[in-house]
């Protein structure tokens, strides 16, 4: 057995935490022991971290110029692209003992979220949610307003992370930093490794701004932890379940705004006049990409693909090509461990859909020989939208016209989030107009699903200037 040690928290450099108590949990998976590290957590720990963040967030953060911000961000982004970076292997290694996750998927989950955190990205993203970026160091002439006008950030945001995508704690820490405000971190239980090793990265760097980053663990819905939280934050940023989410919602005092990351879907749609011979393999690498991703446990990931029919290759050729496609891309990037139950609700579904094909019904099941690494089912029903067992597990829905689909999204426009889409005639623009009344809130081309840019107004939301507040000097005609 191979043991590893790790810490399950960051306290900034300088927080005294002499006095704090600390346990050790332990994690064991394929051969590997990860014993973690995580304080004992009071009221008063939360008091004073949060009373320590703010202080230096006054002290320098707030101070410092956004261009410094992002170079260190930057710098951080590019370490962790880096094959041999010290954090980038140790989050390689524990990573997939909390998941489940293969270190394949891991290392493309952080090459994918640290690529498009490149000061290139930071710079567009603030463009293109606040117009001037130096408007967050000090007040800047705008022509629109024939005045001046400056953004202010929260003071400290608080932000509950969630678990199906490694590396993505590191964009709530990026966008608080970008906005010049302090951030104190919650770890999902599953998955506590990457975001301390993440600080430590930023801390190397630039201790002083370290100082203003904080992450922990607590046992969601301990409500004295999480209500001092809330007393200190004055900005909440929440991932999560509908019923989790909601649970935190109650207990959120009406002072401080939160934006809500929920459970969210996403599907693909592809049109007839791009099911050719000479594009199927390429388009079927891009589709089993998206399916791969994550094990579909991200939001942003396909519960199913609708092909129209009339094109050159047909649903149940194109599903026979994916099958193969996934195939190839399990032997690249490893489906993750299931948990009993995971596979289960797989190998049930397999079942029904093994007795309708059986009775002559219009479905076709490929399969992963052996077990349950890959699974697509090809069927014809155009107001079907169930939502996907994840784990690699993908319909192909055969529909007449793309249109038959809409009055079926239409109700779901609450947990729509993305969409994959290749009409390639005239109709596209026009569809991808009724995708976006029906609640979608990103399209993309197949193959694109899993690597939003920084650009994106997430869930609908400006993450950034969603959590700013601004102040106009307007001197008309004074004196």
């Amino acid at each position: 057995m191979t043991v590893l040690e790790a810490d399950g928290y960051y306290f900034p450099p300088g927080f005294d935490d002499r006095t704090i108590r600390y346990t050790v949990a332990t994690v064991a998976r394929n051969g590997i022991e990860l014993r973690l590290t995580v304080p004992e957590l009071s009221r008063g720990i939360i008091a004073d971290l949060a009373d320590y963040l703010k202080k230096n967030r006054e002290s320098y953060l707030k101070r410092v110029a956004v261009a410094h911000i992002i170079e260190v961000l930057d710098e951080a982004s590019r370490r962790w692209m880096t094959p041999d970076y010290g954090p980038r292997r140790m989050a390689l290694k524990t990573i997939p003992v909390v998941t489940g996750f293969s270190m394949e998927t891991v290392a493309e989950s952080i090459d994918i979220e640290m690529e498009s955190s490149q000061a290139e990205d930071m710079w567009k993203a603030l463009r293109s949610e606040i117009i001037d970026p130096l408007s967050l160091d000090g007040f800047q002439y705008s022509t629109e307003l024939n005045g001046h006008r400056r953004a202010y950030g929260p003071e400290l945001i608080v932000s509950f992370f969630s678990e199906n995508i490694p590396a993505l704690p590191h964009l709530l820490f990026m966008r608080a930093a970008l906005i010049k405000s302090a951030c104190l971190g919650k770890m999902a239980s599953g998955e506590p490794t990457f975001a301390p090793l993440y600080l430590k990265t930023i801390e190397d760097i630039d201790p002083k701004m370290a100082k203003s980053m904080a992450v922990l663990y607590w046992q969601g819905g301990d409500e004295g932890i999480e209500n001092a939280a809330f007393h200190q934050a004055d900005a909440l940023i929440l991932f999560g379940g509908l019923k989790a989410c909601n649970a935190l919602l109650e207990r959120v005092p009406r002072r401080i705004p939160v934006l809500v990351h929920g459970h969210k879907m996403g599907l693909g749609v592809i049109g007839k006049k791009k099911m050719t011979r000479a594009t199927v393999t390429d388009l079927a690498a891009a589709v089993a990409y998206d399916v791969a991703m994550f094990d579909q446990q991200a939001c942003l990931a396909p519960h199913c693909y609708y092909i129209e029919e009339g094109g050159e290759v047909s649903a149940i050729e194109f599903s026979k090509v994916l099958a193969e496609a996934l195939a190839d891309m399990n032997q690249k990037m490893p489906r993750g461990a299931l948990s009993t139950g995971e596979a289960a609700a797989i190998n049930q579904l397999r079942g029904q859909y093994e007795m309708r094909e059986l009775k002559g019904e219009a479905v076709a099941l490929f399969t992963s020989p052996g077990g349950t690494d890959w699974t697509v089912v090809c069927e014809k029903d155009p107001f079907l939208f169930k939502p996907s067992p994840l784990n690699r597990f993908i319909r192909i829905i055969s529909v007449h016209d793309i249109h038959q689909i809409l009055p079926t999204l239409k109700p779901l426009g609450p947990f729509l989030q993305n969409a994959a889409v290749a009409i390639g005639d005239d109709r596209e623009a026009d569809f991808i107009e009724q995708l976006g009344q029906c609640g979608l809130t990103r399209i993309t081309a197949p193959g694109k699903m899993a690597v939003p840019s920084m650009m994106w107004r997430h869930d609908g939301i400006s993450p950034l200037s969603a959590l700013l507040r601004w102040c106009d000097i307007e001197k008309k005609g004074a004196m």
